[in-house]
């Protein structure tokens, strides 16, 4: 799956949220991490996805834990304080 068309699920899936630019960015960000990284960062996109169904809001919680999901799983790194 290319990041493009992570892009376009996760639109369709979560929609854009009241805060749509940044909600967009953020999926373009995955997106291109999907391009960079490859499956890793697409199984805990996913793994996220699926486990947002059912919440109360499931778009907040996808933009909300899918960062620190790739922080913790060194996907991404965080620059030190």
């Amino acid at each position: 799956m290319t990041g493009e068309e992570v892009v376009e699920r996760l639109k369709r899936r979560f929609q854009l949220g009241s805060k749509p630019e940044l909600r967009l960015a953020l999926y373009h960000r995955l997106g291109q991490l999907v391009d960079d990284v490859g499956e890793p960062a697409l199984y805990v996109i996913t793994e996220v996805a699926a486990d947002a169904a059912g919440r109360d809001k499931p778009g907040n919680y996808f933009a909300f834990v899918v960062m620190r999901r790739l922080i913790e799983r060194r996907i991404i790194k965080v620059p030190d304080l």
